[in-house]
C-alpha cells in the first residue's frame, strides 16, 4: 500500500476535522453536566425544604436520586465507549478524573458523620477540580468560569449551617453544571461543536 502525498492545505483540513470530532466528543457531554445539575439542584433544594421549614426526619432524602443519576451517567457512559471508534489518551483521562472525584465525593458523604455533616463545602471544591479541568480539557471557558463559582460558594459554605449550605449548592450546580451545559448543548446544535 503507497502511502499518499497530500498538499499543506489537505492537512490543515484533515488537522482542523479531527480536532473538530474531539471537541464534538467532549461537547456531547452536556448530557452529563445537566443530569447531574438538575438531581444536585432538586436534591439540594429540597433538603434546604425540608430541613427548614418541615419537621420530617430525613431532609436529606432527595440526595436518593444520585443513585438513579449513577445509573443512568454509566448506561450512558458504556453506550458512548460502544460508539466510539478510538479512544485517546485525553478520553480515558476525563473519564478517570471524573471518577475519582466521583469516589471522593462518596467518601466524604459516607463519612458525614465524622464532620459532623459539613460535607457541601468539600463537594463544592471537588466540584470545581472537575469543571475546571473538564473545562480546560475542551477549551470551554464557561466551565472554567462556572469552577470558580465552585471554589467561591465553596468559601462561603464552610460559614455556613448545613441547611443554608445547600441552597448554595443549588446555586453552584446552576451556575457550575446547568448554565454550561445548557450553553454546551446550544453549541453543538447550532454549530455541531
Amino acid at each position: 500500500m503507497e502511502d499518499k502525498e497530500i498538499s499543506p492545505e489537505e492537512s490543515l483540513d484533515l488537522i482542523q476535522t479531527m480536532i473538530g470530532k474531539a471537541r464534538k466528543r467532549y461537547t456531547d457531554n452536556s448530557f452529563f453536566f445537566l443530569l447531574w445539575g438538575w438531581i444536585c439542584l432538586v436534591a439540594s433544594l429540597a433538603h434546604f425544604y425540608l430541613g427548614t421549614y418541615t419537621d420530617f426526619e430525613y431532609p436529606h432524602i432527595g440526595w436518593s436520586m444520585t443513585i438513579v443519576g449513577g445509573i443512568i451517567s454509566a448506561i450512558k457512559g458504556a453506550r458512548q465507549d460502544k460508539t466510539t471508534v478510538v479512544r485517546n489518551y485525553a478520553d480515558k483521562m476525563y473519564g478517570w478524573l471524573w471518577f475519582s472525584l466521583g469516589m471522593a465525593m462518596f467518601t466524604i458523604i459516607f463519612n458525614g458523620e465524622i464532620i459532623n455533616w459539613q460535607v457541601v463545602p468539600f463537594i463544592l471544591l471537588l466540584a470545581g477540580i472537575g469543571t475546571v479541568v473538564s473545562g480546560a480539557m475542551m477549551n470551554f471557558k464557561p466551565l472554567q468560569f462556572g469552577a470558580i463559582a465552585f471554589w467561591v460558594l465553596s468559601i462561603i459554605a464552610f460559614r455556613q449551617p448545613e441547611n443554608y449550605q445547600m441552597l448554595l449548592m443549588g446555586l453552584g450546580v446552576a451556575v457550575g453544571y446547568l448554565l454550561p451545559g445548557y450553553m454546551m448543548k446550544h453549541n453543538l446544535k447550532s454549530h455541531g461543536v
